[in-house]
């Protein structure tokens, strides 16, 4: 037990001198890739629902090594940088929601994101919620405990100092025709689904009261509305600098500053959750301090719109400089 304990305490000295359990050297590797971008490596976290609703265990998938993600298991300085949609929900009862699963590719794997309904009926008491399947860059704030906003839950970024000329991955992905709205008991919804994929380079900056601002470097945003059942490798997305607004190809429902194209919560030096407003453009030349990226299944699955039939695969993640 003490030869643990002094290992424990070497490793909490390590992180420190590193600069913290969230610095950039932690998420990535020394040649700028995030740690476990691959997507080779998962691990599950059980969560026993509540007895009224079947009282199973759930397996949530995560991206990583369970004994390097996080300080309560620091045995490993290599963190995940990766957190997922699955999550566990206490609303006066103990939910698992699970929509991101790790499924094997040649000698490895890959990660599948699904978008679904999740129904929950006890005691006289029924609520079907579509969930969207969605990896990103930050962490989930468990448990939660609401339904409304989920968007609240979810720390976008880490922090990240380098300007990648692209991003590079192999997806393919089968969109639903047929859209709901589950936050509308769920009426039909005009429109195929569309899979998103989404990075932002920023320059953050926090101000006295805790809230949190941006400047908008350089960034890229496509949605897949085409299905492809093979595998698409090595798709490349360059990564457009500086202000775009004025390029011919300019859409600013889809393009603009946040919270314009709609909202995203980051955590403060305070640990409050705070909504995060991009101010104005930057330029190529500027170092960033936090990069924003994710992939979902459904584009507006936040809003609870989407296709139950939707699912959106991705593997082999890459930056190139």
């Amino acid at each position: 037990m003490l030869r643990n304990n002094y290992g424990t305490l070497i490793v909490l000295f390590l992180i420190f001198i590193s600069g913290g359990v969230n610095s950039q050297e932690r998420l990535t590797d020394p040649f700028g890739q995030l740690n476990y971008e691959n997507l080779d490596k998962w691990y599950s976290l059980p969560v026993k629902e509540s007895f009224i609703i079947g009282g199973e265990t759930t397996g949530l998938f995560q991206i990583g090594e369970e004994s390097g993600s996080g300080l309560k298991s620091a045995t490993s300085l290599v963190l995940s940088p990766w957190a997922t949609s699955n999550l566990h929900a206490k609303l006066g009862i103990d939910i698992a929601s699970a929509c991101v699963f790790p499924e094997k590719r040649d000698s490895g794997f890959c990660c599948r994101m699904e978008t679904r309904i999740r129904g929950i009926h006890a005691l006289g008491f029924a609520m079907d919620v579509l969930v969207t399947g969605a990896i990103f860059l930050g962490e989930l704030i468990e448990p939660v405990r609401s339904i409304k906003s989920p968007i609240k839950k979810m720390n976008h970024g880490i922090p990240f100092t380098k300007l990648p000329k692209a991003v590079r991955f192999d997806y393919k992905c089968s969109p639903g025709e047929n859209r709901i709205n589950s936050d509308k008991h769920g009426i039909p919804v005009v429109g195929k689904d569309m899979a998103e994929f989404c990075c932002i380079l920023q320059k953050r900056w926090e101000e006295a009261d805790g809230n949190v601002f941006a400047t908008r470097i350089g960034g890229i945003r496509t949605f897949f509305n085409d299905t492809h059942n093979q595998w698409i490798n090595g798709a490349i997305f360059p990564v457009l600098y500086g202000d775009i607004s004025r390029e011919s190809f300019y859409d600013p429902q889809k393009m603009g500053l946040i919270p314009f194209v709609g909202p995203m919560y980051v955590k403060n030096s305070k640990g409050s959750m705070v909504q995060l407003v991009e101010k104005n453009w930057g330029s190529g030349d500027l170092t960033p301090t936090n990069l924003v990226m994710y992939f979902n299944s459904s584009y507006q699955g936040i809003d609870f719109i989407g296709s139950p039939e939707s699912k959106f695969w991705v593997d082999n993640i890459s930056l190139i400089y």
